[in-house]
């Protein structure tokens, strides 16, 4: 929950402010009825009772809108909002994104690589602020590029790809996306993405199951469709369905290689910064909420004023 300059730590703390509203409304309502006693009892008796110590003095109009401020205050302070902190330190962003090309020849000799290399770049452009990394794979799979923050050299390398690229022949997506898990361990990423493109070839149960597990410890995974001008002989025609199959078992989305729109909104709804590690954001914001916390003191302060006896 964001405003421009203002970020709620811990927004569900709200709830509380409607509570100490309509409780004090109550309170109010209330005040010096002694419970409903001083209806029924004589007023002659109740002055006596009320003198011995017996009854307490009805309460000022005030105090329970007194109680309630305090409690709202306190609520809002709860709620934890806070300002960037201009000084604080550059974090290096871990939410890495990790590319993975399908270059077996239903991909490379059907017509679908110029559409596959566009998206990608495409894609790194919407995402240019996370490091990127490169996958290639076709029967094999090779890590072409860790995470960099550098996107130039990234679409440079993918611009040099072609049919021979590949020294095997082949489609391997599971051993491709087993690559990533590894290169994303090894990054350390905190929410990681994994970007399938590919004609659907090769898609089967093993690599939905392996998107599966990777979705369960925080890798999301999703995948880009690259039609063919035409199935080369002995490879198989383009399949979307195998990759929708995917992005939904990787809590993920699947896109057209030709839809600008739908590959700009593909990594959307990932992490924002008010889902970051309440270590990190200690960092990087500044709490105000002790001090509006703080504020609760002022109509405290008046409950308990000395009272005439």
């Amino acid at each position: 929950m964001t405003l421009p300059d203002l970020l709620l730590l811990r927004p569900a703390w709200l709830i509380g402010l409607p509570c100490t509203l309509i409780a004090a409304y109550i309170l109010s309502r209330r005040a010096g009825a002694s419970g409903g006693w001083q209806a029924v009892v004589d007023p002659d008796l109740m002055a006596a009772m009320r003198a011995r110590g017996y009854v307490t003095r009805p309460r000022a109009d005030l105090e329970p809108w007194l109680m309630g401020a305090a409690l709202a205050l306190l609520c809002a302070g709860l709620a934890g909002p806070a300002l960037r902190d201009r000084d604080a330190p550059a974090l290096r962003n871990r939410d890495a994104l990790m590319l993975v090309l399908d270059l077996s020849p239903s991909v490379t000799k059907g017509g679908g690589l110029d559409d596959a290399q566009a998206a990608i770049a495409r894609l790194i452009d919407v995402n240019r602020t996370r490091p990127a990394g490169l996958i290639l794979y076709s029967g094999e799979a090779f890590l072409a590029s860790i995470p960099t923050e550098d996107p130039a050299t990234l679409k440079s390398t993918i611009a040099v790809l072609g049919p021979n690229t590949m020294p095997v022949a082949g489609s391997r997506p599971d051993r491709a996306l087993a690559t990533a898990r590894r290169a994303l361990d090894d990054a350390a990423s905190l929410a990681p993405d994994v970007v399938l493109v590919s004609d659907g070839g090769g898609v089967g149960p093993e690599t939905v199951t392996l998107a599966r597990e990777m979705a369960a410890e925080g890798m999301r995974v999703s995948a880009i469709f690259v039609a063919q001008d035409g199935a080369p002989y002995g490879s198989p025609s383009a399949d979307i369905a195998p990759l929708v199959a995917l992005a939904k078992a990787g809590g993920g989305s699947a896109a057209a290689a030709t839809d600008l729109a739908e590959i700009d909104g593909l990594l959307a709804g990932g992490r924002n910064e008010a889902a970051l590690d309440r270590d990190i954001r200690a960092l990087v914001y500044r709490d105000l909420g002790p001090w509006i916390a703080a504020l609760a003191l002022l109509p405290l302060a008046a409950l308990f004023r000395r009272r005439p006896t």
